[in-house]
């Protein structure tokens, strides 16, 4: 019997609408490796050819973008330049469309929109490292536990230069207030929230910064139906960038650094490398009091490596067209916790990814 592990080779056409960067090159090589498919990379310059790898020349925010992608395709989306328009068409035309986004603002116009004209197609949100994978461990706990408040970190660490688009998103969030999801739904800005976590197991805590991410796929997951607080933040290894940070928010700089993402951005890509190129989740679900009561911790490689076999899991666990799962669904709809750790060690097999967990015996059945 065949497992889901070993399924056979995807075929058809995979769009990559920005898959040029740093995540689209490791992307298209993961593709090529575990797939049979067809790989279209759309980009303004046209580049990229080779064995099953095409180029589209293509301006996605142009008009009828769209109508130039093919039927039926399943299109990644890495890049915040696309309109939610053209995730609207392919779910209308029967498409798969995987959004990657880590901006709250631009996921929920997505959804809304696609929602609102709906189609046979399936459009996922939080397809990705986090939101994505950290979705997965933070929507877990919060159906096992009576959690009020879940809080998920990240720690980031700079042992290399990580793409432009990347980074310019780092920097542009700094300026962006947020909404908390739960009871009172209130803006706060970045920075304002901040604890430590525990990143590695038997470490030290290390400071975190409150950044705002999509909360689509955990706070909705309450068996109780009672809203459940979402926080997120950020940790940037070596822990002096974080606190470096954390400085220049409390001084108010986040919205100058934010208009001007794209100088500081090729600053930072001329300074030495720092730290290590890894990424470490924790997610922590609180009773009431505040108090722990239970966590879930994950340590692996590089975040674009794990975000490109987080894309290809997705694209693997999508239902097949006699179980379609029409209109917008998230990660959580097509991938459990445990699967996507299964994904991750055999798709990415020279990378150490590591888990443990704390109190999740005491959860509910």
């Amino acid at each position: 019997m065949e497992s889901r592990l070993d399924p056979p080779p995807m075929q058809g056409t995979v769009v990559l609408i920005g898959g040029t960067g740093d995540v689209g090159g490791r992307l298209v090589r993961l593709l090529l490796d575990h797939t049979a498919a067809r790989i279209l990379l759309v980009s303004r310059n046209g580049v990229g050819s080779g064995d099953r790898v095409e180029a589209l020349r293509l301006d996605i925010a142009g008009k009828d973008a769209a109508g130039k992608l093919p039927l039926g395709a399943t299109v990644i989306n890495l890049t915040e330049a696309t309109p939610p328009s053209v995730a609207v068409e392919v779910v209308r035309n029967g498409g798969s469309f995987l959004e990657t986004s880590a901006s709250p603002d631009f996921v929920q116009a997505l959804r809304r929109e696609v929602a609102v004209v709906g189609g046979p197609g399936t459009a996922v949100l939080c397809v990705g490292t986090a939101p994505g994978l950290s979705t997965l461990m933070a929507a877990e706990l919060v159906r096992e536990y009576e959690a009020a408040t879940v809080d998920i970190g990240l720690e980031l660490g700079m042992g290399r230069h990580y793409g432009r688009a990347a980074t310019e998103w780092s920097i542009g969030a700094l300026g962006r207030p947020y909404r908390l999801s739960g009871p009172k739904n209130h803006m706060v800005r970045p920075g304002d929230l901040r604890r430590s976590f525990a990143f590695e197991r038997g470490s030290r805590a290390r400071p975190a910064l409150g950044i705002g991410f999509p909360m689509d796929g955990v706070a909705d997951c309450s068996g109780s139906g009672a809203p459940v607080l979402v926080r997120t933040f950020v940790s940037i290894d070596p822990p002096f960038v974080t606190r470096a940070v954390g400085l220049l928010l409390r001084l108010g700089l986040g919205p100058v650094l934010s208009r001007r993402k794209r100088g500081v951005t090729r600053l930072l890509r001329r300074l030495p490398e720092l730290g290590q190129a890894r990424t470490r989740i924790a997610v922590e679900v609180q009773n009431p009091d505040g108090s722990v009561a239970a966590s879930r911790h994950v340590a692996a490689g590089d975040q674009a490596e794990v975000t490109t076999a987080m894309i290809l899991a997705t694209i693997r666990a999508l239902p097949a067209s006699e179980r379609p799962m029409p209109g917008v669904s998230t990660i959580v709809d097509h991938l459990t916790y445990s699967e996507a750790l299964d994904d991750l060690r055999r798709l990415l097999p020279s990378m150490a990814v590591e888990t443990w967990s704390t109190g999740v015996n005491g959860g509910r059945p």
